[in-house]
């Protein structure tokens, strides 16, 4: 892990900022992101839980890398902290955000915001919002079957 203390030094994160302007650890593939390079992190500080996935400054998307070699570069090497202690230091490379947002459509049409298709989404980003208790979940089903009523 000498590594993950490495790359917060200010030699170390001249050194990845370097990398992230070339793009060494690959690019957003999110289509209007439009291949903006992204940067490693650890979804755990804790060596041999998670491998390494990438970061997208410009969507705050979390994506596995496409390279097989970095796939299996254990996350804990790269930390939970270094994307943004990365972009703190570099505020001139923190993109905007992008401008457009993917609206799904049927035939052509926009899907309503009542349906089914939004409805699943909505609860979840609700769930995880309360900390997805399983009495915050029972709130939502009781709000539910009154709606109907």
């Amino acid at each position: 892990l000498n590594y993950g203390r490495y790359i917060v030094t200010n030699r170390g994160m001249h050194a990845m900022y370097e990398k992230y302007r070339t793009a060494s650890f690959g690019r957003c593939p999110n289509v209007f992101c439009q291949g903006q390079p992204v940067l490693p992190v650890g979804l755990s500080d804790l060596p041999r839980n998670y491998t390494v996935n990438v970061f997208c400054p410009r969507c705050h998307g979390l994506f596995f890398p496409k390279s097989t070699r970095q796939a299996n570069i254990d996350g804990a090497y790269f930390g939970t902290t270094f994307p943004h202690l990365c972009l703190m230091a570099h505020p001139e490379i923190v993109p905007v955000k992008p401008s457009q947002q993917y609206i799904p459509r049927i035939y052509g049409f926009k899907i309503h915001q009542s349906s089914l298709y939004y409805r699943n989404r909505e609860e979840e980003n609700q769930r995880k919002m309360e900390g997805g208790s399983t009495a915050s979940r029972q709130v939502t089903r009781k709000k539910r079957s009154t709606r109907g009523k």
